[in-house]
């Protein structure tokens, strides 16, 4: 069996994975949550969140 030295071997760079999200448990189940944002969007994450509440609130603008 040939073994390479230092010198030829390839070694894949190591890239950290972040997770962007949460988890919640529900009884015996547990949800994992992910979260993706747009990195071109302009509107801000309290912005989205009082959008979404302000529109729970008055679900029918009408």
């Amino acid at each position: 069996m040939e073994t390479l030295s230092n010198e030829t071997r390839k070694v894949a760079p190591v890239t950290e994975t972040v997770f962007s999200g949460f988890t919640m448990r529900s009884g015996n189940t547990t949800f994992v949550v992910g979260l993706h944002f747009s990195e071109t969007s302009k509107e801000t994450l309290e912005d989205k969140v009082k959008r979404l509440v302000k529109k729970e609130a008055d679900p029918d603008p009408d």
